[in-house]
Order: structure tokens, then C-alpha cells, then sequence
């Protein structure tokens, strides 16, 4: 055995790695001594930086901690990440401390994911028990969070990085900016499970694609591109490609090494800050009325009729159309972004309630795959 062997193993932990002064070592076998492990510019690993100066505040779901400059990171660390109570309550905490000084905040973690979405467990366990109150109370709480995001005194940045859906991409869509990793799978996958995404998402699609229609032209195909997107639950394989799917906005950047995502998010805050004025309150979203629900209708009868899609299927096809149209309007009409929100709450209420649903849900738990029913 070698000689260097011989003397690490006096050491009293006799560990190749540990952490002293909340800091992480490396034994070094030339020198035969503990030697900090060096990091590497540009990179900043929570974990590391959360040991050497702690966290304001955390709770089972999140946390909020203070990157340094000015700049607050909250962190989620649920199982796969999922929003709950727990996450909205920290979230809130990271929105009302930007008042106190600091200039900007990033919703980023380095787990596996950065969030696989709602937890569905737990709504599912609360439809069954029909606590209707509570589940009403919850969704317009997600609704708040992520309107906060959007609407608050400083910047905020999502740092999506591989699964980032439902719940997850609906943070993002209510982000001042996204800075993800060029590998990110983000879509609004919840018609799979039998929903419609009301945690903002279905309304900020809605108002993404309305906002692009020229003066005097066709809203109808812009109409269209947000009602695939949410239809038929796309995901993106790329950063590129979310834009392309309007999950990010042009403007949206990424880093191509993933270990440097949360630095590069943070600098992207300290960018925004500087000059940075909170967007006003949407009071303009385009519904088209009964004109836009009797085009997409169409298209959901005509994929019924070819056996694409199930009969529940083009139920939830019609919630959605019935949101992104404003229904039985009888002449495009422009309506607040609150009006839309309604919509998707009443919306996801509704369908939860529903059977079918409740087996889309439990199926999606236990086996992770889709149910057709």
C-alpha cells in the first residue's frame, strides 16, 4: 500500500473529502494534508455557498438564500421538486424581502430537476375528500405566486434546467426573464392528467400569441399556435426549441455548461436591475368569442371523428378553447388579465371533480405514463 495511504488513515476521519469551516477539502497525498477544494470561476454550487453562509429561511419545500451582490435565489428542494403550500409560502417570504435591499431575485436549484410541476398527490387527495374551499384557496395562491413573479419591485429570473413542466414551466412563463441550461425540457403538459394549466399558464400563452397579431390582422392563427401548444402538451428539447413553442420569449438566454447556470442567472439579474421598471398589469388580452371557439372546435371534432383523440379527450379540448376564447362572447372583446385567471381556476376546479380525471391523475402517480381513457 502506499505510504500516503498509511497517513490518511490516522487522520481522524480518514476521508478523501470533508468539510471544515464550511468549506469542502480534498486530502492532498503529495503534501499528505487537507487542502480546500478549488473553485472553478464562474461557478456557484448552493450547496457549497449555503454551508459557508446558511439560509435566511426555508421550510420543507423551498428556501430562500442570499447569492451575494444584492441577489436572492429561491431554491426548491420537495420531492422532484413539486409546488406546493410549502413552495408558495416560500416564495411569497423571497417576494416581500426584495423591499429590504436587495436587487433582484432567481428561482434555480441544482437537484435533478427544476420541477416536474404541481403536486398532484396531494390535489388528488383534496378533490377526494371534496375540500372544494381549500382546493380553490390553493390554485388562486399558485395564481398569486406566479402573477408576483412578474409583477414585482425587482427582477426575477428562472434558471430552468431539464424537466421543467406544468407547475415548472408556468414559473418560468411568469419570470421577468428566463436564463436556462441549453438542455431543458419544458412544456404545459396537464391535459395529460386530465387539467388545464391554471397556474397563469394557459393566460400567459394566450397573451403572448394575442400580443404578436399586426394591427387589423388575423388573431385566429396566433389563436391556434397557443391552443397547440397547451393541446397537445408540447415539450421542448432545447432551449431554441421552447422559444419556438413560445414557452421562453426571443429575448431568453442559456447557458451551454450547466454547472455555470445559476452565476450566469444571477448576472442576469444584476443586468435588469439596473435600469429595471415592473411591467404594468395586462388589461388588453384579445378574446375572440364565438368565432375563435367554433374554429378550434372544429379541428377538436375532426380529430375526434379520425380516432386521434378520445371523447374525454375533446372535453378538456373544449375547457381549454372555452378559456382562450372567452366562450360565448358574441364579438372579440378585450378583457384583464384576472378575467383569464378566473377562467382557469373555474376551469381546473371543474375537471378535478371529474372521474375521469381522478384516474388520469392516479395512473399518472403510479406508473409515471399517461392514461387514454
Amino acid at each position: 500500500m502506499p505510504a500516503w495511504l498509511d497517513s490518511l488513515l490516522q487522520q481522524p476521519e480518514a476521508a478523501f473529502y470533508k468539510i471544515e469551516n464550511g468549506a469542502r477539502h480534498y486530502w492532498d497525498i503529495t503534501k499528505s494534508e487537507y487542502k480546500p477544494v478549488p473553485q472553478k470561476q464562474g461557478i456557484l454550487f448552493l450547496d457549497a455557498w449555503k454551508r459557508e453562509r446558511g439560509v435566511i429561511k426555508k421550510n420543507a419545500g423551498a428556501g430562500v438564500v442570499d447569492l451575494g451582490e444584492g441577489v436572492l435565489c429561491l431554491e426548491f428542494h420537495s420531492k422532484m421538486n413539486s409546488i406546493g403550500g410549502d413552495t408558495i409560502q416560500m416564495a411569497r417570504t423571497a417576494i416581500d424581502l426584495l423591499d429590504k435591499g436587495y436587487e433582484g431575485l432567481i428561482i434555480a436549484n441544482q437537484g435533478e430537476h427544476f420541477s416536474a410541476g404541481a403536486n398532484l398527490m396531494l390535489l388528488l387527495l383534496e378533490a377526494q375528500e371534496g375540500n372544494w374551499d381549500e382546493l380553490n384557496l390553493a390554485i388562486r395562491a399558485f395564481q398569486q405566486m406566479t402573477m408576483s413573479f412578474r409583477y414585482s419591485p425587482k427582477p426575477v429570473v428562472a434558471a430552468p434546467f431539464s424537466l421543467a413542466l406544468g407547475g415548472g414551466c408556468e414559473v418560468c412563463l411568469g419570470s421577468d426573464a428566463v436564463h436556462s441550461a441549453a438542455e431543458v425540457y419544458t412544456g404545459l403538459v396537464e391535459l395529460g392528467a386530465g387539467l388545464i394549466p391554471a397556474g397563469g399558464g394557459t393566460k400567459e400563452m394566450l397573451a403572448r400569441q394575442m400580443a404578436k397579431v399586426p394591427a387589423g390582422g388575423d388573431p385566429l392563427p396566433f389563436l391556434r399556435k397557443a391552443f397547440e401548444s397547451i393541446a397537445l402538451g408540447k415539450v421542448s428539447r432545447s432551449a431554441l426549441d421552447a422559444k419556438r413553442l413560445g414557452y421562453f420569449e426571443e429575448t431568453d438566454t442559456f447557458s451551454m455548461n450547466s454547472d455555470r447556470l445559476i452565476q450566469d442567472a444571477k448576472n442576469v439579474v444584476l443586468r435588469l436591475s439596473q435600469n429595471y421598471h415592473p411591467p404594468q398589469p395586462r388589461r388588453d388580452i384579445l378574446l375572440t368569442g364565438r368565432a375563435g371557439f367554433a374554429y378550434l372546435q372544429m379541428g377538436v371534432y375532426l380529430m375526434k371523428e379520425a380516432g386521434y383523440i378520445s371523447e374525454y379527450d375533446s372535453r378538456l379540448a373544449e375547457k381549454l378553447i372555452w378559456i382562450l376564447t372567452g366562450g360565448d362572447l358574441t364579438e372579440p372583446t378585450r378583457v384583464d388579465e384576472q378575467f383569464v385567471l378566473d377562467m382557469e381556476r373555474e376551469a381546473f376546479l371543474s375537471l378535478l371533480g371529474q372521474r375521469k380525471t381522478q384516474e388520469r391523475i392516479q395512473h399518472l402517480l403510479k406508473t409515471g405514463k399517461p392514461l387514454k381513457n
